[in-house]
Parts: structure tokens; sequence; C-alpha cells
């Protein structure tokens, strides 16, 4: 795919500079310059820096990085050619400054453009761009750190076969149709990309689809997310890739879905997500049946549903988890049956407290009937789970939100050690007391002796 010539977007947003790290391979290749007071026909050394970013990339071969001093760069980037595993070709702002890779005067529509194996980029801000930000078509061993994208309709968008690769400390705002995207885009599939304390939030146009972080439809697998975050865009994290796992990962303030998940092997492990518009976790339906486990997540405060499963052919897995506070229905099954979920040692608290389960919208199920074992004998499961009658007594401050358990919590040491993760959302060691609490954090102190 090419971006050439699309009308450019002007930003109205500043970005304060963040400091970049540099990442450099000893013993591989030669270190080179770029400067906005640089030549293009200098040396291309620290004394003798060049003008332009490009020029640096046609210059650059396996191993060489290329550093970037503070400035604003008026120019459309594309990878020449590529690194290698042991020595990638490296693109890095300099120690404590930012190159502003700028396209309000640009004739291209993408900012960066990587279609060769083993680039790094490090330290960058990529603003105003008509279409996208970065574009990594059919790469392996991308690298992302540090980075900022922003005013541009994409963030940042993989394809046509691009895997393994990493995203670590990216921040993607004020963007129209996705913060950050993986898929085919009618070439092979993605797979294997990871991405770290990432952050995708505040869409430029609240109410319309807008994906924070998305894995597109196809046949990709084998992502993770890690430690990260969106908010203020329509779905969070939307999961169409088998063996997806999401781990210490929050979804908040989003004007539909927390977390959506398509998907076959979709794990969630010490999640959060609340004050999300309509609801905290969907399962849609694909047309294939898939599962989805959630290991000690919370979900809080959303208006229509905490959880909707769409097909009962779907498996959703609940463990140890906390819904609490939905004003409507807790954990709801659009269709008439429930063969599909596996659910324990998880608390239940629901604002309407006769709505704490429904199924079908016909089967409805009260707290009282999940404390009376009515929902037992009705599904045969959660014969361990309890309920909590005010999420005051769960939480440390629900109205904040402070999600961490209060002292007393009827979380504490309510699951279930066996399968359990071995930290929380707060990287806390688990159990902190006889054995785990439910929910996405583990309360450390004030614990009774054992």
């Amino acid at each position: 795919m090419r971006y050439n010539r699309l009308p450019h977007h002007r930003s109205l947003l500043g970005l304060g500079l963040l400091i970049a790290i540099v990442i450099t391979l000893s013993g591989y290749g030669a270190t080179y310059y770029v400067a906005p007071a640089g030549d293009d026909s200098w040396a291309g050394t620290e004394a003798a820096p060049w003008r332009t970013i490009q020029h640096a990339l046609r210059e650059a071969v396996a191993g060489d990085t290329v550093i970037v001093r503070a400035g604003t760069y008026a120019e459309h980037i594309e990878s020449v050619r590529a690194g290698t595993r042991e020595a990638p070709i490296v693109l890095s702002s300099a120690p404590g400054e930012t190159a502003r890779i700028d396209g309000t005067a640009s004739a291209w529509s993408a900012g960066v453009v990587i279609s060769h194996d083993s680039i790094r980029l490090v330290g960058l801000e990529i603003v105003n761009w008509s279409e996208i930000g970065i574009w990594v078509e059919g790469a392996e061993r991308t690298e992302i750190r540090d980075c900022v994208v922003h005013e541009a309709s994409y963030g940042i968008g993989f394809a046509a076969g691009a895997h393994d690769f990493l995203l670590e400390r990216v921040e993607i705002y004020r963007f129209d149709l996705y913060g950050f995207d993986a898929s085919p885009s009618g070439g092979a599939d993605c797979y294997g990309g990871t991405l770290r304390d990432c952050v995708a939030h505040t869409c430029r146009t609240p109410g319309q689809n807008v994906d924070g972080f998305a894995l597109g439809h196809g046949r990709q697998s084998g992502f993770e997310f890690i430690r990260c975050e969106t908010y203020a865009v329509y779905d969070g994290f939307d999961i169409s890739a088998d063996d997806t796992t999401l781990s210490q990962c929050s979804a908040h303030d989003n004007s539909n879905a927390g977390f959506k998940s398509w998907a076959d092997g979709v794990v969630m492990v010490n999640c959060l997500a609340y004050g999300n518009d309509v609801c905290n976790l969907e399962l849609d339906w694909d047309g294939e049946p898939g599962a989805t486990t959630v290991w000690n997540c919370t979900f809080f405060d959303a208006p229509v549903f905490n959880i909707w499963v769409e097909n009962h052919a779907d498996t959703l897995v609940l463990r140890n988890s906390i819904l609490a506070g939905s004003g409507n229905i807790g954990l709801a099954f659009e269709q008439h049956a429930t063969p599909s979920y596996v659910g324990n040692h998880n608390v239940f608290h629901n604002r309407d407290a006769g709505r704490a389960i429904a199924v079908g919208y016909t089967d409805e199920f009260s707290l009282s009937d999940i404390q009376s074992g009515a929902w037992i004998a009705y599904s045969g499961q959660d014969s361990s789970s309890l309920v909590a009658s005010d999420e005051a007594q769960l939480f440390t401050n629900p109205e904040a939100p402070d999600l961490h358990l209060a002292a007393g919590s009827p979380a504490l040491d309510a699951g279930t050690q066996v399968g359990a993760p071995v930290i929380d959302f707060d990287g806390t060691p688990r159990p902190q007391g006889p054995t785990h609490d439910c929910g996405a954090y583990e309360r450390a102190i004030d614990r009774p002796a054992s």
C-alpha cells in the first residue's frame, strides 16, 4: 500500500516533548546524525549532520543507528532496506530530545511506512498525518518504543503478514478510526505481536465506532497486551485474533464497550473495566464457537451490562472475578441457554439486585438467588461464588473509582489458587492471605495473621 498525495490535516493540539531512550547494539554498525540545521551533502557525523531522515535511511544498513536531534521534520519516512535479528536498523531521537515528524505541509498521507524487517523506532513524535501515523506492511521484528502518535485518522497499523513485532511505552491519541490495529488488509494474517505499557485514548469524533486497540478479522493469532490502557474511544480493546492474552490491562470511560472478544483462546488476566457507557466485556459472535477465559478481573459500573454473551456456543470461563455496580444486568446471556458458561469463585453485586444474571431476558436471577443456590441449581455453576450487598463494602472508594479491595471486603480470600495468576494488577504477589482474593487487586495490607 502506498500513501501519496492525499489532503493533509492540520493539528489543533500540541504535545509536550517526551524523553527518548536510545537503544543501541554494541559492536554493530555505524552511528549517523540528522539535525534541522544539517545538510544531506555533509558526512552525517555529530559535527556534520544530515538534514533529512529519509536521506539517513537511504544510507543506513543493518546494525546502523540514526540519531535525530530535536526539531520538526516535515517529511514522509519510508524504510529502504532491512536490518537483521542481531543487527536492526535503529531510528531514534537523541537522548533527552524529541524529533517531531510532522505532516502538516506534506503531500503524503502517512508519516512512517515500514516494509522491511528488523526496523526499530525510538522516541519519535509522529503528528498531523491525514491518514496514518505509522504503517507496517509485511515486515517482521518491527520495534516501536517510547513513541507518540497523534492527530491522524489512524494511529499505528500492522498489515499483510507483519509479525513478531513489539510496541513498548507507546502513546496514541487524537485519531478517528483506531489507535492501533493489526489486520490482514487484503494480505496475509498478522501474528506474534506484543504491546507493553501502551496507551490509546481520546478519539477525535466521540460516538463514532473508534477502537483503541484492535486486532482485525482473519485467522490472526498469538498476540499479547501487557499493562495497556485505553479510554475515551468507542470500543477499548476489540479482539478478533485467536490465542490473545491481555494481562493487567484497563479499559474505562469509553462510549460503548471496554473489551470485545470475537475469537477463540482469548485470555484476560488481572484486567479492569469500568465506567464504559454500555458494556464492560462483550463476547461477540463471529460465526464460530470460541472461548474467552477471565481470571481475576474487575468489571464495574456499566449502565447496561457488565458482561454480555451474544451466542450460547461461545464459552465464557469466569474465575476469581468481580462483577459489580451495573445499573441494569450484571451477567447477560442473550440467548435462552447457558451450556457454555463455566464460572466459580466470583463475587456478584448489582445496583438492580433483581437482575444480577439474566438468561434470554426471561430467566433472571437476583443476588438473593445466587446466595440461596437457585442460580447454582439452574446453571450448575458458581457453587463457591459470593454476593455483595453494597459496592462500598467491596472497594476502597467506588466513587473515585478506586477499585482496590476494602478492608473486610467479601472478595478477600474468596478466590481459588488453582490456575490463578501469581501477581495482581499492580504487580503485588498473590496470595497475600490464605488464598487468592477475587478481582484485579490483591489486598496487601491489614490482613489477619495466618
